[in-house]
């Protein structure tokens, strides 16, 4: 038993004439996005580096040689802000793990770059990564893993579809 199934004892209590079923998978997942936030500060702690850098670092690492985005498409892929950008964006160049540079292609446009030191950073975190997630899910089967990770890409296509939706 877990705390969202002393919710649903709870709730079915409270709203006996509700159904209450949808609300059961997207609590876990909610408490899930809660201990991923963890695990992620964990594995990230002894390289100094919060989850918002690290996701710059894979971003840039992710576009492929150069190594290189625009800080628009940072932003748009990791959905922040535009001053929370500059905020990591800052942070990640004073460790010399990015770099600024004008944009070739674009006079008033910038280019931001992954640097040799921010490279050999992301793949020691992503091999670190690696290692605590076979070791947190090493009780799971790997049939349970396939069947998750089905069931988890299910509820993605939901969730990122719903804003698709028209109201009705």
């Amino acid at each position: 038993m877990d705390s969202t199934d002393d919710l649903k004892r709870d709730w079915a209590r409270q709203f006996p004439d509700l159904d209450l079923s949808s609300m059961l998978p997207l609590n876990r997942l909610a408490r899930l996005g809660v201990l991923i936030e963890a695990f992620q500060q964990d594995v990230l702690e002894s390289f100094e580096l919060t989850p918002n850098d690290y996701g710059v670092l894979a971003a840039l690492r992710g576009a492929g040689r150069p190594f290189s985005l625009s800080p628009s498409q940072l932003y748009g892929r990791l959905r922040r802000s535009s001053g929370g950008m500059t905020k990591i964006l800052k942070r990640l160049e004073a460790s010399s793990f990015i770099e600024r540079s004008p944009d070739p292609e674009d006079g008033r446009g910038m280019r931001v770059s992954l640097t040799a030191r921010g490279h050999a950073v992301y793949e020691r975190v992503f091999h670190a990564f690696v290692a605590a997630s076979h070791l947190v899910l090493a009780p799971l089967s790997e049939k349970d893993r396939a069947e998750i990770d089905h069931a988890l890409k299910q509820m993605l296509e939901v969730l990122e579809g719903h804003g698709d939706e028209a109201p009705s």
